[in-house]
């Protein structure tokens, strides 16, 4: 009796696996592949990926302008500014490659201070709390802007779909000169700073 029923069983699973595989599309390879985007340096670890029909801002397109509250909740602007350039960060606490480009930043402003300006969004809607962002800063001495995206109005307004994720706006007419999709070096920002002032 045992063994009819686990004969029968067998069956069943069979018919039910080979209905399946001819009646459904599980199984199938996607039609449309997801586009792999990474920031071009090979010593950059980890891609990115996105939805095929994402529109994200690219280099030559207008960078919108917008106010943030900084963690004094002060209004910070983030393009109006003296300096020629302003490079806006979007970055996170839990998020490693951000945490490791921010000293980066920090030594490049210090380095040009007439020439660039650090905004260095937080995307706060993903942190636990604004102290753990607080605490971060104070802990780090970071002196750039650090302003405080509750929303994800800018965010997403600025399409960014990773984190990190900069861009080096020119703030006399607020084009995005270059957008940086992943962490990016000290060693990098002097490359590419060379190539927009040549």
């Amino acid at each position: 009796m045992k063994k009819n029923f686990f004969s029968i069983l067998v069956v069943l699973v069979l018919v039910v696996i080979l209905l399946v595989m001819n009646f459904t599309d599980i199984g199938e390879k996607q039609s449309t592949p997801n586009i792999i985007d990474v920031t071009g340096d090979t010593s950059v670890d980890g891609v990115t990926i996105t939805g095929p029909n994402v529109k994200q801002l690219q280099e030559g397109e207008t960078a919108t302008n917008f106010t943030l509250p900084n963690l004094n909740d002060e209004s910070i602007n983030a393009l109006n500014h003296n300096q020629e350039y302003v490079i806006v960060n979007f970055w996170a606490t839990w998020c490693p490659p951000c945490i490791e480009e921010l000293p980066d930043l920090q030594t490049f402003e210090n380095q040009h201070p007439d020439l660039v300006k650090v905004i260095a969004v937080n995307v706060t809607e993903t942190e636990t709390s604004v102290s753990k962002v607080q605490n971060f800063v104070e802990e780090e001495s970071f002196t750039f802007s650090v302003v405080l995206d509750g929303e994800n109005a800018v965010y997403d307004r600025y399409s960014v779909i990773n984190m990190p994720t900069s861009f080096i706006i020119r703030t006399s007419d607020q084009t995005i000169m270059k957008r940086i999709n992943g962490a990016v070096s000290l060693e990098q920002l002097e490359q590419i700073f060379d190539e927009l002032n040549t």
